[in-house]
């Protein structure tokens, strides 16, 4: 019964050592930086040497091999203590001289050589009726002295901080951590109950479930509160360490069956302890072989992360896309970067930023939606790789890949990286090659996918910026416009007045002089009075041009019905380009009038319709000027026709110009606010053709339509409303 205690001891003692090895790489794996952790592994490792021996020399059957063991697992005893001290004081975080831990670690060095060279701590082995133990020697009670000193050192440190400085723990988490441990440490004690069979007192080594319950409870400060911090991955650690316990288990528990215990069961355990650490031993040279060999990669890496997450600050676009190129360029050190944006009116990718080397012959700048390198990006939405799509090439020698080879070289890039914003391209970030020869790795490839991404955020962001900036500098300007409205009906009243006046002076002047000239009069005062009549006469015609103005303004404030008259098609075309010649040259085109005299008046507010065919007419010699001067056809000369004709009870005005024409996918934005096909912005607002809608349909109740044909020419059809009398006649 006592031989088969025996067994159970050693089999039990044996799992736990390769427990405490698992967890000894475990922490260290995890995060080999900290102390606590570094301390803890320190502590796990001694206790599993001390573990493991003893396992080995409970079944042993020679009392000399038992011996060996016990030397050999002895030394873990004596580190226990030195790594327990250790630990506490990684745990409370004391300033304890290094020098005095170093030097605890060269004593324990000194104690382990004499256990393995000499008597003076182990001497021989006791025979108990349960099975062998090792005997103490003449200085083994100096040994414990040492033992016990520092482990109730440690315990009572970390007993004095939890009982007398608690109210100083401010976190509560850290309270209930050195609870656990302290309790922990306290029956961690216990273990030494394993000391008195050295002394031949006939009593069961016992220590190994003390340890066990100072393994639970560490393990559940670490889960619960967070001790080492690797609570998320204690439940892998769980699945692996069955996994791992049935792989090693099997061939344990079969090899003692049929083979029972012998010398195989050290190599084989052995075998055990290095498989143990060998995946731990693996990804740790892994890890620092990575940081030595990709350091630089990680550094600018880490370089462009920390820029992606700035760049949502910008607002200008054009010095965010600077800075996006100078900070890959620079970061990465590659040979030039460019960026290509999206265009939304001609449905190109167009060069707007780049930097480094300047660019070839061959290269181009602008790249179509359906280029097949394009395509491929909207396709697969990731980075491509220059010498990836060359290896395509090779080894299928598709065309297709072809095509994207050529985009690519045509562009110099050994890297393009797309930037999406909801399925939607914005646009394509071109990387040259390293200056160090090196490939983009899958990491790079990463770090710059997150890189445009966010570009592509930024990039949105500051367009938007940018157009309601302008949007705001038109609504200021609409509303001065509006305030002029406003303010035009109170001050006609004022102005007519002061006009007014004047014209009564300049009568009444004007009917002396002429009463005066009856007289008899010398020929110098005759001319005098003429030259004075001459200048008041042009003062009553001024002031009545300048009535004529008030009250057109006048016209055109009003709401409603007022302001509305019967207006002569003729005349509005007359009034309209004498406002508009001040801006064109007339000469520089035909303008024929396609229509009868006899044709039907208008019903509407002249200054109104006046400003909607000067728009009209402005907007068809600058696309007549453009086709001049952008297709360089030779005899071409400007034209613009208006032709009219009753249709119902309404005027029917066509107005065709021969000009550049309008593209079809801008066609349906003609009408929208602030937009303009007009190549400099200066040139126009973007509101013209919106007025144009606003007075012809809300305020005359008519329609207005546009149809074009690029390259080709324009027409503009209106419809208005014929006057009461003209609709009488017929």
């Amino acid at each position: 019964m006592l031989i088969y205690f025996s067994r159970i001891v050693s089999s039990l003692t044996f799992f736990i050592a390769l427990l405490l090895i698992f967890l000894c790489g475990f922490v260290l794996i995890k995060n080999w930086k900290s102390r606590i952790n570094f301390c803890f592994s320190l502590v796990c490792l001694s206790a599993a040497t001390w573990l493991f021996s003893y396992s080995q020399a409970y079944s042993s059957l020679m009392k000399n091999t038992a011996l060996n063991w016990f030397k050999m697992g002895y030394p873990g005893v004596v580190f226990i203590s030195i790594t327990y001290f250790h630990f506490a004081n990684a745990v409370l975080r004391t300033k304890t001289a290094k020098w005095f831990i170093f030097g605890c670690y060269i004593l324990g060095l000194l104690i382990a050589i004499l256990i393995w060279r000499t008597n003076f701590i182990i001497d021989g082995i006791h025979v108990f009726s349960w099975g062998v133990y090792p005997r103490a020697g003449r200085f083994h009670v100096y040994f414990l002295a040492f033992f016990f000193a520092l482990v109730n050192i440690a315990s009572g440190q970390i007993g004095y901080v939890y009982l007398f400085k608690r109210n100083e723990i401010k976190s509560q988490i850290v309270l209930q951590q050195f609870k656990y441990i302290l309790l922990a440490f306290i029956i961690f004690t216990f273990a030494s109950i394993d000391f008195i069979p050295n002394y031949g007192i006939d009593i069961p080594p016992m220590g190994f479930i003390p340890v066990t319950i100072f393994l639970i409870l560490i393990f559940y400060s670490i889960v619960r509160y967070r001790l080492m911090d690797i609570k998320v991955a204690i439940t892998r650690a769980g699945i692996f360490l069955f996994v791992y316990t049935m792989v090693l288990g099997i061939p344990f528990g079969l090899g003692i069956s049929i083979l029972g215990r012998g010398v195989w069961l050290l190599p084989v355990s052995l075998m055990g302890i290095l498989a143990t650490g060998g995946p731990f031993i693996y990804l740790y040279i892994q890890r620092r072989a990575e940081e030595v060999l990709l350091q630089e990669q990680r550094q600018y890496q880490s370089t462009l992360r920390q820029a992606s997450m700035g760049m949502g600050q910008i607002k200008d676009l054009k010095r965010l896309l600077q800075l996006i190129v100078h900070i890959v360029t620079r970061a990465v050190s590659i040979e030039h970067c460019k960026i290509f944006l999206m265009h939304e009116e001609s449905k190109q990718l167009i060069l707007k930023a780049s930097r480094g080397r300047q660019s070839s012959d061959g290269e181009i700048s602008v790249l179509a939606l359906d280029c097949p390198l394009v395509s491929y990006l909207k396709e697969i939405k990731e980075p491509v790789v220059y010498e990836e799509i060359k290896q395509l090439i090779d080894d299928y020698n598709k065309n297709q890949s072809k095509k994207i080879e050529e985009d690519m070289r045509n562009i110099d890039g050994a890297l393009v990286v797309p930037s999406f914003i909801d399925q939607k391209l914005i646009a394509i970030l071109v990387l040259g090659k390293k200056k160090t020869g090196k490939l983009y790795t899958q990491d790079d490839l990463a770090v710059f996918s997150i890189l445009a991404n966010q570009a592509g955020l930024a990039i949105e962001n500051a367009q938007f910026y940018e157009r309601m900036k302008e949007t705001h500098m038109q609504l200021i300007k609409a509303e001065k416009m509006a305030t002029v409205g406003t303010m035009a009906d109170g001050l006609s009243h004022q102005i007519n007045n002061r006009l007014h006046a004047m014209g009564f002076i300049a009568g009444d002047a004007l009917d002396t002089i002429r009463l005066k000239k009856g007289e008899k009069l010398t020929k110098e005062m005759k001319a005098f009075l003429d030259e004075i009549e001459h200048s008041l006469g042009r003062i009553e015609d001024n002031v009545k041009r300048g009535g004529e103005i008030v009250e057109g303004l006048l016209k055109y404030t009003r709401k409603g019905e007022e302001g509305f008259e019967i207006i002569n098609l003729n005349k509005l075309l007359d009034a309209s380009l004498e406002m508009v010649k001040f801006k064109i040259k007339l000469n520089e085109m035909d303008f024929v009038r396609s229509f009868n005299d006899n044709i039907p008046n208008i019903h509407g507010n002249f200054t109104q319709l006046q400003e909607v065919f000067f728009n009209i007419i402005d907007n068809a010699y600058d696309a007549m000027m453009q086709r001049k001067n952008e297709m360089k056809e030779p005899g071409y000369k400007a034209r613009l026709e208006i032709s009219a004709d009753k249709r119902n009870q309404k005027l029917e005005i066509l107005i065709n110009d021969n000009g550049i024409g309008v593209k079809n996918e801008n066609l349906e934005k003609l009408f929208t606010p602030f937009f303009t096909t007009k190549l400099s912005s200066k040139k126009g607002t973007g509101l013209g053709l919106y007025v144009i809608r606003q007075i012809i349909e809300e305020n005359h109740g008519g329609r207005v339509r546009f149809t074009s044909q690029y390259k080709k020419g324009s027409q503009t059809n209106i419809l208005l409303p014929i006057a009461s009398e003209d609709r009488k006649e017929s």
